[in-house]
């Protein structure tokens, strides 16, 4: 995943309720920060999937008909690759709110200090992941080349960790909603 960079889904944390999920088509100035994507746990993943649906998946339990609605044969090289797409919007969203933490919480300290003029950066907090955007698939099965919904996983384990309300919104080309996280 990427810290800062033009990419298909971005979390970005504009106050302490609310997250936005957008696509960064128009954003003319980043930095960057790549980092490997770590693999997605079961763990994170039952908190949106069904953990029959996920065990199935990863053992290579589908049938035809579901590998087909899928859009993928199965494969252990393309489980690894499921998981590091899902374990790296997960990855990418826990840091954009960890330093969104980080963040507003030095600039709380300075405002009750009164130590001097300061800019609230707080909406700049924001991460991205290039392999993000598995919105088609559903609670229990996968269509549309999704098998897992790295948005709805990355939702659920924020508020798991966090449990602070927020509020994600996704906004791309595709009209399909996300099922699982609005």
């Amino acid at each position: 995943y990427n810290d800062a960079n033009i990419f298909w889904n971005v979390f970005i944390f504009d106050s302490i309720n609310d997250v936005f999920l957008f696509s960064l088509k128009n954003l003319t100035f980043f930095t960057q920060d790549f980092r490997i994507s770590p693999l997605a746990t079961v763990e994170q993943l039952i908190t949106t999937h069904d953990e029959h649906y996920v065990q199935r998946y990863l053992n290579g339990k589908m049938t035809e008909l579901e590998n087909r609605n899928i859009g993928f044969p199965w494969s252990l090289q393309h489980v690894n690759r499921t998981l590091s797409s899902v374990g790296g919007t997960v990855a990418a969203a826990l840091s954009a709110w960890e330093k969104y933490c980080k963040r507003h919480e030095l600039i709380q300290k300075k405002k009750h200090n009164r130590q001097g003029s300061f800019e609230d950066t707080t909406h700049l907090c924001w991460s991205a992941h290039v392999a993000g955007g598995t919105h088609h698939a559903f609670k229990d099965y996968g269509e549309g080349f999704c098998i897992f919904s790295d948005i709805a996983v990355a939702a659920n384990v924020l508020l798991q960790k966090y449990p602070a309300p927020a509020l994600i919104q996704q906004s791309n080309n595709h009209t399909q909603k996300n099922q699982l996280s609005t």
